[in-house]
C-alpha cells in the first residue's frame, strides 16, 4: 500500500492539471510496483522556500542523503 508524499515549490496548477498529476502518478505506481491504484494514497504539499528548506531539505534530504534512493544535484 504505497503513500507517496510529494514536497515542492508552489507549481500553480490548477484543480484539472493537479488530478491529472495524480492520475498519472497512480498509474506508474501501480504499473512499476505491480499494485492495485485503489491502494495508493498521495500527498502534495505546496511549500514557499523557507518552509521547504527547514521541513524537507534540513530533516530529510541532507542528513539522509546517501540513503535517497535519487540524490539531490542542487544545494540549499
Amino acid at each position: 500500500m504505497p503513500h507517496i508524499t510529494l514536497q515542492c515549490y508552489p507549481k500553480g496548477l490548477n484543480e484539472q492539471q493537479l488530478q491529472a498529476f495524480a492520475d498519472d502518478l497512480t498509474t506508474f505506481v501501480s504499473e512499476r510496483l505491480n499494485t492495485p491504484a485503489e491502494y495508493i494514497t498521495i500527498d502534495f504539499q505546496e511549500l514557499d522556500e523557507q518552509a521547504f528548506k527547514e521541513k524537507v531539505w534540513d530533516t530529510k534530504i541532507a542528513p539522509n542523503a546517501d540513503k535517497l534512493l535519487r540524490k539531490p544535484h542542487y544545494q540549499l
